[in-house]
């Protein structure tokens, strides 16, 4: 049977520390043109909206929405003109809780919600580890899963009430693509081993999309990618820390 190609983009900009309203409107300039370019799934870094470094829950809150918000229905008109998925990290309110969350847009709306199961460094100041169940959308990319961050080990925290050490997120044939939306800071080696690792675990295409540049005491060094259920990587190196997208052709 012949396979069917597909094109995916990964976006990377600088997101501005609790600047909403900027933030905003560079991740809609930057998804448009990747999704005039033709990507089915255009992936955001984590926490694209409000910036990374929130030092407490009042930082975190004026930051946030509920899901089906002014920052998801911002981007439906995009999805709906390019018939395309968008997924995007933000500050969720919910229940009262904040979470670190993924959304996912379709030509129809909001299509799907992700929380972060395994926090990490400023996660701990503000955000709620989730307990729930990460959902499968069907796309043109085929059934899309996405995972924020530390979750790229594709397993829950011990300290999950459910935890099952043969428990994944994402089983091998279970799904088609994958949107990992991170802020990977410091130095590593490019691609970065665990993102391939997921690729390979997974048997599915792993979309890459990490931010740039300093916020507070952190770095972040970009290096955004398209890993394919074959290892191929698309990217434009482990250098590269400029505002951009990144469209990679892969495989169903």
């Amino acid at each position: 049977m012949k396979m069917q190609n597909c094109i995916v983009a990964a976006v990377q900009f600088e997101p501005k520390i609790l600047n909403v309203h900027e933030n905003l409107a560079t991740a809609r300039t930057l998804t448009f043109e990747a999704a005039a370019k033709g990507a089915a799934v255009v992936v955001l870094p984590e926490l694209c909206i409000s910036g990374y470094a929130l030092r407490n829950q009042k930082e975190a809150s004026e930051c946030s929405q509920t899901r089906a918000g002014y920052q998801t229905e911002a981007f439906v008109p995009i999805a709906k003109q390019n018939n395309c998925h968008i997924v995007l990290g933000y500050v969720e309110l919910c229940e009262g809780k904040l979470y670190n969350s993924a959304a996912v847009i379709g030509p129809s709306g909001l299509v799907a919600n992700y929380q972060k199961h395994n926090l990490w460094a400023n996660d701990f100041l503000w955000a709620e580890a989730s307990e729930n169940v990460n959902p499968i959308v069907l796309t043109r990319a085929g059934r899309l899963g996405a995972l924020i961050c530390r979750d790229v080990e594709n397993n829950y925290r011990k300290s999950y009430k459910f935890y099952n050490e043969n428990f994944q997120f994402y089983r091998k044939g279970s799904i088609d693509t994958i949107a990992l939306l991170t802020n990977w800071s410091g130095d590593y080696g490019h691609p970065d081993n665990s993102w391939v690792d997921l690729a390979e675990q997974t048997c599915s295409n792993v979309i890459v999309s990490n931010r740039v540049g300093k916020e507070r005491d952190l770095s972040f060094k970009g290096g955004s990618c398209v890993v394919t259920r074959s290892k191929k990587v698309y990217t434009n190196g482990s250098s590269f820390i400029n505002e951009a997208v990144v469209g990679g052709i892969i495989e169903l």
